[in-house]
C-alpha cells in the first residue's frame, strides 16, 4: 500500500494545477499497476483500481498509522491523502506521478514532499524484499536529481528507520520532508515518480505517505502582509534537522527554529531568507528566500443569512452558497467545519450534516477572510412496511394505503418512480405491477419506496349438476370464477362427443342446444383456463 497526502496551500501559490491534490481527484496525475519481478523489478502498466489508488480526506479524524502510531495524514495541516495498494502482499506493484514544465519566467522554484515508509522485512535476498522508491526525474536533461531521489529497501539498519512497537518484523519511518532544488530550472519539464511494491514471493507488504507542498515559488508561508495583520510571522516547511534565518545580505541570524517572528512589519519588498539542514542522506541542504508583500485588496464575501435547509437525500452544495453574490472577483473558496479552519469540508461532496460551517475565501495575494453559514439538514422520512407484496387472491383487492405506517409523514401514491403519474384508485388495486409510494415529512423532504402486486386468480368451482326446469333455483350452469380468465375456453360435449355448447371467457349455459331444451341425462365439459394451463374436464349432471 502507497498513500500520496494532500498539500494544504492553493495551487495558486506557483504549483502546478492539482499537485497536491487540492482538487480532490487525480487530475493530471498518472496511476499505474502491476507486479514486482526479483530480476526486474515493478513491472508497471497504466491502470487505475480503486481498491489500490484511493482518496482519502482529512476530515479532523486524527487517524494514525497501525504499525508507527504516525499520523495518516501529512503533519503540515495538509487536506487528505492517497492510498495505492494494500497491506496483504501479493506481489503487487502501484505507482503514481506527476509531469510539470517549470515557466520559463520562474528562475526561483522549490519544492518540498514529504514521505513516511512502513515495510515488512521477510529473511529474503534484497531483490525479493517490500521496497519503496521516490524519485525526481529531469525530463528535459533526461537524468534523475540524485540528492532528491531515494530507494529503501526492507532490511534491518536503514538509516532512520524503528522496528514497529506493534509487530517486531515490521520497519517504519516515519515523516521525512525532501527538498527538490528546482531554482534554475526554468522551462526544463520535471517528473515525481512513487512506486512501491510488496515482496517478489507476494507474503509480504510495503506501503508509504507522501505529500507533496503545493507553493512552489517559496515554501515559506506568511510572507503576505494582508490588511488585518499586526505581526510578521513566518514559517518554513516543518521536519529539517536545522534551521538559520537571516536577513537578505546573510549577515544576521534572526532565528534557528523553523518560525520567525518579528512584532514590527517590514516595509514592503524585504527579503528573507532560511537555510532548511536535512538529516543526514535524507535530501539536499537548500537555502530558500521569500520577499514581503503587501496586500491592500479588501476581501468582500457576502454569505447567505438565516439558515440553509435541506433533505438529507438532497444535502447542501456548498459553493453555490458564495457563489454569483457580488463577492470579490477572483477568490478561492474553502470550506470548514471548524473555526479554526482545521477540518475541511470538501465542496465535490454535498453535505448531509447540520451544523455551522466555515466559508473562507483567499485571494491571488494569499489573504483570506472567513463568514460563517449555518445549515439544517432534515431527516430522511421514517416509515415500516407493514405489507410487502405478498400474492393476493382475488377477488380481494390491495389498498396501497394501508401498505405502511407512514410515522405520521404525509404518503402519496404513484404508478412511477419519478412521481409523475398519481394513481386514481390508491385503495383498490387490482392489477399486477409495481406501484410507488412516497413518503414525505412536513419539511418536505422525502422518499419513495415501491411494491409490488401480485394477484392469483382463484380455481374455478365447477358445479357437478344443475336443473334448467324454470323454477329459478339452479336453472343456469355457471362457474363464476371465469370472470376472472377472460381467454378461457370451455365446450361442452354430448356422451357421443357432439359439441352442444361454447364459450369464451365467462359464460352461462341453460342446457340447451340450439334453444330446445337437452334431455337429462350426464354430459361432459372440457376447461381450458388459459394457454398456460393443463385443461379441466369432467361430467356435469342435466336434473329437470
Amino acid at each position: 500500500m502507497f498513500l500520496l497526502c494532500i498539500g494544504s496551500g492553493a495551487y495558486a501559490q506557483g504549483c502546478p494545477e492539482n499537485i497536491g491534490f487540492e482538487l480532490g481527484n487525480f487530475k493530471n496525475w498518472e496511476t499505474s499497476l502491476g507486479r514486482v519481478d526479483s530480476a526486474r523489478g515493478p513491472l508497471l502498466s497504466p491502470g487505475f483500481d480503486a481498491g489500490r489508488h484511493t482518496l482519502y480526506k482529512n476530515k479532523g479524524e486524527n487517524l494514525v498509522d497501525q504499525y508507527g502510531n504516525f499520523p495518516v495524514n501529512c503533519p503540515n495541516g495538509s487536506g487528505g491523502s492517497i492510498k495505492l495498494g494494500n497491506n496483504v502482499g501479493g506481489a503487487l506493484a502501484e505507482g503514481i506521478s506527476y509531469t510539470f514544465t517549470i515557466p520559463y519566467d520562474k528562475k526561483t522554484f522549490s519544492l518540498i514532499y514529504y514521505y513516511a515508509v512502513v515495510m515488512q522485512n521477510p529473511p529474503h535476498s534484497a531483490s525479493e524484499q517490500p521496497k519503496f522508491t521516490a524519485k525526481v526525474f529531469n525530463v528535459t536533461q533526461g537524468k534523475y536529481i540524485d540528492c532528491s531521489s531515494f530507494e529503501y529497501i526492507a532490511q534491518a539498519g536503514l538509516p532512520g528507520f524503528e522496528f514497529s512497537p506493534v509487530d517486531q518484523t515490521i520497519l517504519y519511518k516515519d515523516w521525512t520532508p525532501v527538498t527538490i532544488k528546482l531554482s534554475n530550472y526554468a522551462g526544463m519539464t520535471i517528473r515525481l515518480e512513487f512506486v512501491t511494491n510488496d515482496c517478489t514471493r507476494g507474503g509480504h507488504f510495503g506501503y508509504a505517505y507522501v505529500d507533496v507542498d503545493e507553493n512552489c515559488l517559496s515554501p515559506i508561508k506568511g510572507n503576505i502582509v494582508c490588511q488585518y495583520d499586526t505581526a510578521l510571522n513566518l514559517t518554513a516547511p516543518y521536519g529539517f534537522q536545522g534551521y538559520r534565518w537571516f536577513t537578505s545580505d546573510f549577515s544576521k541570524v534572526l532565528s534557528t527554529t523553523n518560525t520567525y517572528s518579528n512584532p514590527v512589519i517590514p516595509p514592503d519588498n524585504t527579503e528573507f531568507a532560511v537555510e532548511l539542514m536535512p538529516y543526514p542522506d535524507q535530501g539536499c541542504a537548500d537555502t530558500v528566500f521569500t520577499k514581503i508583500h503587501y496586500s491592500t485588496e479588501s476581501i468582500v464575501i457576502n454569505e447567505p443569512k438565516g439558515i440553509i435547509a435541506s433533505c438529507y437525500n438532497d444535502g447542501v452544495e456548498l459553493l453555490p452558497l458564495v457563489e454569483n453574490r457580488g463577492n470579490s472577483p477572483g477568490l478561492t473558496y474553502s470550506f470548514y467545519a471548524d473555526p479554526a479552519l482545521t477540518i475541511h469540508v470538501f465542496t465535490e461532496e454535498a453535505l448531509r450534516k447540520s451544523g455551522t460551517y466555515y466559508i473562507k475565501g483567499l485571494n491571488q495575494d494569499g489573504c483570506f477572510d472567513t463568514k460563517k453559514v449555518d445549515i439544517k439538514i432534515n431527516p430522511t422520512p421514517t416509515y415500516q412496511t407493514l405489507n410487502n407484496g405478498h400474492p393476493i387472491y382475488r377477488p380481494e383487492v390491495l389498498d396501497l394505503s394501508a401498505v405502511l405506517n407512514s410515522n405520521g409523514n404525509t404518503v402519496t401514491y404513484w404508478a412511477d418512480i419519478e412521481a409523475t403519474v398519481p394513481i386514481a384508485k390508491p385503495t383498490s388495486i387490482t392489477k399486477d405491477g409495481t406501484y410507488y409510494l412516497k413518503v414525505t415529512t412536513a419539511e418536505g423532504c422525502s422518499v419513495i419506496t415501491s411494491i409490488t402486486a401480485s394477484f392469483i386468480n382463484p380455481p374455478p368451482k365447477i358445479p357437478n349438476a344443475f336443473s334448467p326446469n324454470g323454477d329459478g333455483i339452479n336453472d343456469t350452469w355457471e362457474i363464476p370464477e371465469l370472470i376472472y380468465y377472460p381467454d378461457a375456453i370451455l365446450t361442452i360435449y354430448t356422451r357421443s362427443g357432439q359439441p352442444v355448447f361454447r364459450s369464451i371467457g365467462y359464460g352461462k349455459w341453460d342446457g340447451k342446444h340450439n334453444g330446445t331444451d337437452l334431455p337429462v341425462g350426464t354430459y361432459y365439459y372440457v376447461l381450458q383456463l388459459s394457454k398456460n394451463l393443463p385443461p379441466l374436464g369432467a361430467g356435469v349432471t342435466i336434473i329437470r
